[in-house]
C-alpha cells in the first residue's frame, strides 16, 4: 500500500457481477505503488514508451495547467493489478468551472494512449475503475481521453466501461497518425517501397550527407553529451518555423527521462559547422515515434529536414530490431512520403449525469441531441441510483 502523502486509495464496491472482490486503488504518484502494480506498467512500458511510468510521470508534471493533479487508479483482484488508468484531475476548467479527469497529454505528446489491461479479467477491472470513478467525491463533471485507437479491443471495453456507470458517452476523431510495418526491412528495401516524389529528397541527402566536410550527422541517446544536445535541440528549435512549445518544461524533462529509460534517439545534423535540424525519437518494443523534427530557416534550401530524417532512418534500420515507425501525430503531407500507412486515433469524452454541471455540459455538447442522448441514460442511472 503506498504512502499516505503520496497515494489516495479507495475500495470499490462491486461495479457488476463480474467486478465482485476487485479493488480500486486510487494513487497521487508513482513513487510508491506496490511491487505488483510496479511491475504491471513496466511490462507495459517495456512494449510502448507512451505506457511507461516515465512517460506518464512527465507529462502528468510538465504538460498541463500547475493545478492538475495525477490520478492513478489500479483494479485488483487479490493485489494481482487487472487494470489501470492514469489521468490528471483538473478543477474549475472551462466557461462552466467543471471538474474534470483527462488523459495525461492531447495529441501533440502522444501518438497513443491506452488503459491497462491484464489479459485475464481486464474488462472486470476496467469496469470497476469506471464505476469508481463515476462515484467520485467531489464528483467529476466530464471525462475526457485523447490519442485512443479505435481499432483496438480496449478501446470498446473503455466507452462501455462509462455507460455501464450510467455516464453518456460519444467517440470522437482526434488525429491522423502516419506509420509503416518496417519488420525485417534493411535501408534499401524500405527505400524500395517509397514514392517516386521522394526520390530526389532521398539521393541528394544520401550526397550532402557523404560530405563530411560539409554535413556532420550524430545521434545522442544518453551520457555525458545530452545536456550540450539538449541546447542544441533548443537552438534549432528556436530559429524553426513552428511554434514555440505551448508547456516550455514538456520537451527537456521528457528528453532527460527518455534518455534515462533507455528509448530516446536525438538527432543532430550540422550544416558548415552550423546546427541545421534536429529530431527526437522515441524507441521502445520495436516500435519508433519522431516525436519532434525541427529545421533552421536559413538552411531550408538545402532540405535539412529530409536530410536528418533519411540519416534517423538509416540508423533506426540498421538496428534491425525495429517492427514499426510511426510519425506521430498530423495530417501533413510529407509524412505520408516516408511512412505510406495512415490509421485514426480518437477520444473518448463522456459526462456525469448525476451533476448539474455535467448535464450542462452534456447539453452543450450534444446540442439539439442532447434530449435523445440523454434520456436513456437518465432512465437508468435513476434506477441504479434509487438501489444504492
Amino acid at each position: 500500500m503506498a504512502q499516505a502523502a503520496e497515494s489516495e486509495v479507495a475500495l470499490s464496491r462491486p461495479a457488476a457481477a463480474t467486478a465482485a472482490a476487485i479493488d480500486v486503488e486510487v494513487h497521487s504518484g508513482f513513487e510508491s505503488l506496490p511491487e505488483p502494480l510496479a511491475q504491471f506498467f513496466a511490462a507495459a512500458g517495456a512494449a510502448n514508451f507512451f505506457q511507461s511510468i516515465p512517460w506518464y510521470r512527465t507529462m502528468l508534471r510538465t504538460a498541463g495547467p500547475e493545478g492538475d493533479k495525477p490520478r492513478i487508479y489500479a483494479a485488483t483482484r487479490g493485489g494481482r493489478p487487472l487494470a489501470a488508468l492514469v489521468a490528471r484531475e483538473r478543477k474549475h476548467a472551462g466557461k462552466l468551472k467543471t471538474h474534470m479527469l483527462l488523459a495525461p497529454s492531447r495529441g501533440a505528446n502522444a501518438s497513443l494512449f491506452a488503459p491497462l489491461v491484464a489479459t485475464e479479467d481486464g474488462r472486470a477491472g476496467l469496469f470497476a475503475i469506471a464505476a469508481a470513478i463515476a462515484r467520485s467525491s467531489p464528483p467529476f463533471h466530464v471525462l475526457r481521453f485523447d490519442c485512443l485507437d479505435p481499432s483496438a479491443p480496449e478501446f470498446a471495453v473503455f466507452a462501455a466501461a462509462f455507460r455501464a456507470a450510467h455516464m453518456p458517452v460519444q467517440a470522437f476523431f482526434n488525429f491522423h497518425n502516419y506509420y509503416d510495418d518496417v519488420s525485417g526491412q534493411d535501408l534499401g528495401q524500405y527505400l524500395a517501397h517509397r514514392p517516386p516524389e521522394l526520390k530526389q529528397d532521398v539521393e541528394r541527402a544520401a550526397r550532402l550527407l557523404a560530405r563530411g566536410d560539409r554535413a556532420r550527422f550524430a545521434v545522442i541517446d544518453g551520457g555525458p553529451e545530452l545536456e550540450a544536445a539538449l541546447i542544441d535541440y533548443a537552438l534549432v528549435d528556436l530559429q524553426s518555423w513552428k511554434e514555440p512549445e505551448f508547456y516550455a518544461d514538456c520537451t527537456p524533462e521528457l528528453i532527460r527521462a527518455a534518455a534515462a529509460a533507455g528509448a530516446l534517439r536525438l538527432g543532430l545534423l550540422h550544416l558548415d559547422g552550423a546546427l541545421a535540424a534536429a529530431q527526437i525519437w522515441l524507441v521502445a518494443g520495436g516500435r519508433a515515434t519522431i516525436w519532434r523534427h525541427h529545421y533552421a530557416q536559413k538552411f531550408a534550401k538545402h532540405r535539412p529536414g529530409a536530410a536528418l530524417t533519411f540519416a534517423m532512418f538509416r540508423h533506426a534500420l540498421a538496428s534491425g530490431d525495429l517492427r514499426e515507425i510511426d510519425f506521430g501525430p498530423g495530417d501533413e503531407p510529407f509524412k505520408g512520403l516516408w511512412l505510406s500507412r495512415r490509421r485514426e486515433r480518437a477520444g473518448l469524452i463522456a459526462f456525469n449525469p448525476r451533476t448539474a454541471k455535467g448535464l450542462a455540459a452534456a447539453a452543450r455538447h450534444f446540442g439539439g441531441r442532447a434530449g435523445a442522448v440523454l434520456a436513456p441514460t437518465l432512465r437508468a442511472a435513476i434506477g441504479r441510483w434509487s438501489k444504492d
